[in-house]
């Protein structure tokens, strides 16, 4: 087996070759429009799935059941996995959670992807339709360290809306293991409670299957109507979970929920490293208030437009309402789809809360914000 080093030779050898050759970085990209002639929805570098079932949960929800391809590697509950699409001849990728458990997966060979529908989105409201028992897609090796710390003694789990689905995949495999091991009736090790807001009883998903999970002893589900009693809040984690500074606590939601949720835990005591959090979109913008207007020189498409600091932006949403139609991907930092050469200039980074030097460098448009004059090759 050859060392590192030298694996790392061969592979920046064999791009560098591809690179001369094809004008492409590997001889698969190259060969991909004749492999699409065979395999339509074929990518060179993503996994060729196929949709087995479109499920819908609710009238904003749908799950896409999916056999992986065989060279995919498997998961963690609680991690995400990149999908892939074709629409209009152009290639779409967003990030979703798995709503299945690892051990779902070892014994079928399908994942669950449960999605939300956004009502301005250009994929979410069109993939149900679009998709059917068949259909391939494209998926990408699951990422995300938004699983359970096993080593500790106590978690509390914090779900709002959609934010459901990687506890779902979280309990459903502590399930499974549970009855693998014929102790379906024992008590778990460690003690865990799930909070699950709502803003109504329809909304709840997967409500029956949480239940059976509730009823394994050390497990306790509590369903919250929040437009009834509200969010989390200091009562709320006093009645339902009172040892609560002495648990791992994730919280999993929409942005606004998760960022009441820190601040709230936060001056309750609940130390940073207890504390784990995953954002659906998005994180919220923190950054500095800039007075009067920012410059944004887009230097190929020889357009300058001046944006206000009082309402900061992404570059991407800014691009694309001037219809200059950059290249874009998960709209989260993560796919790195949208990178432009800034020439000069400042931006604030909002997923590190960074802000850049004034010199060139590459950037995110999805996640960086103007806060000064701005010159970028777009």
């Amino acid at each position: 087996m050859p060392l590192m080093g030298q694996t790392d030779f061969i592979t920046r050898s064999q791009q560098w070759l591809a690179k001369m050759l094809t004008n492409h970085t590997s001889f698969t990209a190259y060969l991909e429009p004749l492999v699409q002639a065979v395999l339509p929805q074929w990518r060179s570098d993503r996994l060729r799935s196929a949709i087995v079932q479109v499920r819908i949960e609710s009238d904003d929800m749908y799950t896409l059941v999916i056999k992986p391809h065989r060279h995919w590697q498997g998961f963690e509950a609680g991690q995400y996995v990149e999908l892939t699409v074709e629409k209009d001849g152009s290639w779409m990728s967003r990030f979703f959670s798995i709503s299945s458990s690892p051990a779902y997966f070892k014994q079928t060979g399908l994942i669950e992807l449960s999605i939300r529908i956004q009502a301005d989105g250009r994929i979410t409201p069109w993939l149900p339709k679009a998709l059917q028992a068949g259909s391939i897609v494209n998926l990408g090796q699951a990422l995300g360290t938004f699983c359970l710390n096993q080593s500790k003694s106590a978690s509390l789990m914090i779900a709002g809306g959609s934010g459901i689905t990687p506890f779902r995949a979280m309990l459903q495999q502590i399930k499974l293991q549970s009855r693998q091991q014929n102790i379906a009736n024992s008590q778990i090790q460690h003690p865990i409670t799930l909070l699950y807001f709502a803003r109504s009883e329809q909304h709840f998903l997967f409500a029956q299957e949480l239940q059976t999970i509730g009823q394994i002893p050390n497990i306790h589900v509590h369903f919250i109507d929040s437009s009834a009693q509200g969010f989390l809040s200091e009562q709320i984690l006093d009645q339902y979970c009172a040892d609560f500074t002495q648990r791992d606590i994730y919280l999993c939601g929409p942005s606004a929920m998760i960022t009441h949720g820190k601040n709230l835990l936060s001056d309750l005591f609940v130390t940073p490293a207890q504390l784990h959090y995953e954002f659906f979109g998005p994180e919220p913008m923190e950054m500095d208030s800039i007075e009067g207007s920012q410059h944004i020189l887009f230097s190929h498409s020889n357009r300058q437009i001046s944006v206000s600091g009082q309402q900061p932006r992404s570059l991407l949403e800014i691009a694309e309402q001037e219809n200059l139609n950059p290249v874009s991907g998960c709209r989260i930092g993560v796919c790195h789809q949208c990178i432009c050469q800034k020439k000069s200039g400042v931006v604030y980074n909002t997923k590190t809360k960074t802000y850049s030097d004034t010199g060139q460098e590459e950037i995110q448009m999805c996640i960086s914000v103007p806060s000064s004059d701005l010159v970028l090759e777009l």
